[in-house]
């Protein structure tokens, strides 16, 4: 893979984090968030901020129905001056409108996904979508610089790490696409402390995939010399038969082999002291890789070690989408917003759990027909819901425990998901509860404040609960090989990787130094401590997302035919590839 900075790839365009009120900002354009009908409202928005500081004034521009008819497309852009305010423009982009309207939109998008989902997926193609006419109007009127809020993560629900992330995607995608001719500068703006925290250092360490399917074609500059000529003119041997000194050719000769003899003999004593040196040294460098290797275990393994279970999910080498799930949890204080966010946290730790199952089954061997059968059944249904996974966990359980197999990787995975009478240990029931409370939630709308704290009671402890019991799984990471770097000496291999770990979604660089050879473009599950790796796929992949110009964590939908849809851990996002003739999911 072939990455760069993202302040390289969008240059000469600066992307900046600011934490500031966009009202204040003295720039050339600002980005308004606004509904379909152009109204400016709210209780706490940028519209009404707007509103409030020019008297009334923009909106009765924006009122006016032939400059811009109602309802505005999602997407597009209404354009005003400023007033009053520091910047030159305002650039109304409509994001949302009533829920009809919204309903309509996400309808049109098919119905085997559920409605929130749907929605999400309007909300981030209208961010995408804005973001180019934002630019283009930018272009037109010659501007340089541009301040856009988290276009989304108000009153529309997005989690904030996903505003930034979408935004972000959206503003470099454009840019490396088509590179604008005046624009220098583009400022994103929000007034919360931990959020511009997260955005500066995102911002910062953000890598573009800049690799491509095709070489180029290399061809030789004008005037450059072949690579090969035609003629061995320069470096041709030329002979001149002068028979008077052919004797003195012939003695000069044997001299010259004579030489050559005495040369080789010193070489190929050289080479057997280089190789003889060469083999201490290679026992060395196992030794001291050896010595490395204990040496990490034992500091990994006392950094754990003292950790309560109520802290394991604190860590900062939690595996992505986990972190992502506690993130979006422990960064809304708002009830009424975690109440939502929950739902999409609970689906998260339902599809990674139950993946990892899924992989354990494979790297198993599929040893069960009649389980294949059923689950092959259940991935080539639609897409494969929170209780579908965990039916289809404890399916493979069982059959785990009626062989007494073990895992590959997470050898005591059984013994998690089932007491010793089959019968679903506390973690299953609790992981169970959580989906039935996840289903009492039905609307896509905020509810009242006393509806949400109600919910939350009943919610909070158990994913408490939830956390500690999952501690024994958490001790492993996500590991995704880009490409194998170096042989090693005693059969070892060093690869270089990308570790999905942590609240930062910039992934990792690093290496593994591993005994086993595995294939690189694959999402693996590492254990650090016994170095046991776990093939993930086709459970769980990682992918190029169109929606943040990097690659992303996604969970295995469901299967049509030969394909293979998969569904990104933390938003609406889909991916799907064609397995050919790869046949049922499961061998037989």
């Amino acid at each position: 893979m072939n990455t760069i900075s993202i302040e390289d790839a969008i240059s000469p365009v600066v992307m900046k984090a600011v934490q500031d009120d966009i009202t204040s900002i003295a720039t050339d354009a600002i980005i308004n968030s606004a509904n379909s009908a152009m109204v400016l409202g709210g209780t706490i928005s940028v519209a009404s901020r707007i509103n409030e500081l020019t008297g009334g004034r923009l909106q009765s521009i924006l009122d006016d129905n032939e400059v811009y008819p109602k309802p505005v497309p999602l997407g597009k852009v209404c354009v005003t001056g400023s007033d009053e305010l520091p910047c030159n423009f305002v650039f109304h982009l409509a994001t949302h409108g009533n829920m009809q309207e919204m309903v309509d939109a996400a309808n049109k998008l098919g119905d085997k996904e559920e409605l929130a989902d749907r929605l999400q997926r309007v909300i981030i193609n209208t961010i995408n979508k804005g973001v180019k006419n934002i630019l283009r109007e930018s272009e037109e009127r010659r501007l340089t610089r541009m301040t856009i809020p988290l276009i989304g993560s108000g009153s529309l629900n997005l989690p904030k790490f996903l505003a930034i992330e979408a935004l972000v995607g959206s503003v470099t995608g454009q840019l490396l696409g088509n590179p604008p001719q005046y624009l220098r500068e583009i400022n994103i703006v929000t007034i919360e402390a931990p959020i511009f925290g997260f955005l500066k250092v995102y911002l910062e360490n953000l890598e573009i995939d800049v690799s491509s399917s095709h070489s180029p074609d290399l061809e030789l500059g004008e005037g450059h010399p072949s690579l090969v000529s035609s003629k061995l003119e320069s470096g041709g041997l030329i002979i001149e038969e002068e028979t008077d000194k052919s004797e003195s050719i012939v003695f000069e000769a044997i001299g010259e082999i004579s030489s050559l003899k005495s040369e080789l003999k010193a070489i190929t004593l050289e080479k057997e002291k280089l190789e003889k040196q060469n083999h201490e040294y290679s026992a060395s460098i196992i030794n001291l890789l050896e010595h490395n290797r204990e040496l990490k275990k034992e500091i990994l393994s006392a950094d754990r070690k003292d950790i309560p279970p109520e802290e394991v999910w604190l860590r900062s080498d939690l595996p992505l989408p986990l972190a992502y799930a506690q993130d979006i949890l422990s960064s809304e204080e708002d009830p009424n917003r975690r109440y939502l966010l929950s739902t999409a946290a609970i689906g998260i730790v339902h599809k990674y759990f139950f993946s990892l199952v899924c992989a354990e089954y494979k790297a198993a061997g599929c040893f069960n027909q009649e389980v294949n059968k059923l689950v092959n059944d259940r991935f080539r249904q639609n897409s494969v819901t929170e209780g579908s996974w965990h039916w289809i966990g404890i399916l493979i359980a069982k059959a785990f425990n009626d062989q007494n197999i073990n895992g590959k990787v997470i050898a005591d995975f059984v013994g998690l998901w089932l007491k010793e009478d089959r019968s679903w240990s506390r973690f299953s029931e609790v992981l169970k509860a959580l989906i039935n409370l996840r289903n009492e939630i039905h609307e896509v709308v905020i509810p009242d404040n006393a509806r949400a704290l109600k919910w939350l009671t009943k919610f909070t402890p158990l994913w408490e609960e939830m956390c500690k019991l999952s501690v024994s799984l958490l001790k492993y990471e996500l590991v995704f090989i880009d490409s194998i770097q170096n042989f090693l000496p005693g059969g070892r291999y060093l690869y270089t990787v990308k570790h999905l770990r942590g609240g930062y979604f910039a992934p990792q660089s690093g290496t593994l130094n591993l005994s086993e050879q595995y294939n690189p473009g694959e999402l693996f599950l590492w254990d650090p401590l016994n170095e046991g790796m776990l093939a993930l796929s086709p459970f769980m992949v990682y992918e190029y997302s169109q929606v943040t110009n990097s690659r992303e964590t996604y969970c295995l939908d469901h299967i049509t035919q030969t394909r293979f849809h998969f569904r990104a851990f933390r938003y609406a996002q889909f991916h799907h590839e064609d397995r050919g003739r790869a046949g049922p999911f499961f061998s037989q």
